[in-house]
């Protein structure tokens, strides 16, 4: 029999779903221990700092356990756990990032991140990209997701993926300081 730690990702679901409480819970570790770093990859992208992206890794993860038995119905996974776990964060960490614009008033403070320079010409390149643009071409390019995962992902028709996908590339394509980037 394979350790919990070997296990893949649907196996160790369904530990969760049904085993005692013991295993149930070396399952959620080893789950946890497996995606910690990935969805805080995602929660730095959009929570802007330390504390937020701990925030929201903290309340991913407790998202994820409620939907395990006693708390809920149980998870069923027809996909990768990264495509279920990313909107998850992203939207963690951009509430917990307006939350903490609010003042003391209750009242809360246009969100307007504050700018950063980029460090380098394709950090600036990227940084013009409008955020939807930008976002696709990171899980694509550098998580490696198909466009069909990232449709699910994002709750986007695969043809918006798939638009978004082209409009991005062309203006990098059409910017000159990328070219020097691509062009290699």
């Amino acid at each position: 029999m394979p350790r919990i730690e070997d296990r893949t990702d649907a196996e160790l679901i369904d530990l969760c779903n049904s085993a005692a409480s013991p295993v149930a819970t070396a399952a959620f570790t080893a789950l946890y221990r497996r995606h910690r770093g990935y969805v805080l990859r995602v929660a730095m992208r959009f929570a802007g700092d330390r504390d937020t992206t701990l925030d929201a890794l903290q309340e991913t993860f407790t998202w994820l356990l409620r939907k395990f038995p006693p708390a809920g119905e149980g998870l069923t996974l027809t996909g990768k756990l990264t495509t279920l776990l990313y909107p998850v964060a992203k939207h963690s960490a951009l509430d917990l990032r307006r939350q903490a614009r609010r003042d003391t008033t209750g009242i809360e403070v246009p969100d307007q991140p504050a700018p950063q320079p980029p460090t380098n010409d394709l950090e600036a390149v990227f940084a013009a990209l409008s955020d939807d643009h930008r976002e696709v071409l990171v899980l694509h390019y550098v998580e490696g997701w198909t466009l069909a995962e990232i449709a699910a992902a994002l709750a986007i028709p695969l043809g918006t993926v798939k638009s978004r996908m082209h409009l991005a590339v062309k203006e990098l394509r059409d910017d000159p300081v990328a070219r020097q980037f691509f062009s290699a």
